[in-house]
């Protein structure tokens, strides 16, 4: 069976520039997915650094970095709502938020082609893999309960 959650992040760039766009985002996303847990936050830079330390040899790093500490984040745990034998969380979130490049992403019905202004302002984090999601939902739900997510 599929891992059942992954950590989706609203980004900065939503809250930054398109405010009024935080409600029907959530009831889009609602729509799909059960929100087991969500906070807004403010990322320190020391947290971006420690949430991105992989890309940390990438060209884009610094920009990512004060990208993300330049405005409220909502980062959420979500499970897939379908119980189909396509229940594969992770693989239909980051479907539903769509490719990360603005110009592909423009071309598709996703959130990413509706909400992302560019590559680095795409509006939207999807965890890439089950052993990142643990990794990321446990960074900033360090109490979620995997075994019972309704305790959260």
């Amino acid at each position: 069976m599929s891992f059942r959650f992954t950590l989706a992040i609203i980004k900065p760039d939503i809250f930054v520039k398109q405010p009024n766009n935080v409600k029907s985002i959530i009831e889009k996303i609602e729509s799909r997915f059960i929100i087991h847990t969500s906070k807004q936050i403010n990322l320190s830079i020391q947290d971006a650094e420690q949430f991105y330390h992989d890309h940390r040899e990438k060209f884009f790093y610094e920009r990512l970095i004060s990208f993300m500490t330049r405005g409220p984040i909502l980062p959420m745990v979500l499970e897939y709502k379908n119980n189909d034998q396509n229940n594969d969380t992770i693989k239909n979130w980051r479907d539903f938020i769509g490719p990360t490049h603005r110009e592909k992403a423009k071309t598709m019905n996703c959130l990413r082609g509706e909400y992302g202004t560019s590559d680095t302002r795409n509006s939207f984090h999807g965890s890439g893999s089950e052993e990142e999601a643990k990794k990321e939902i446990v960074f900033f739900f360090p109490k979620f309960d995997f075994n019972n997510p309704k305790s959260n």
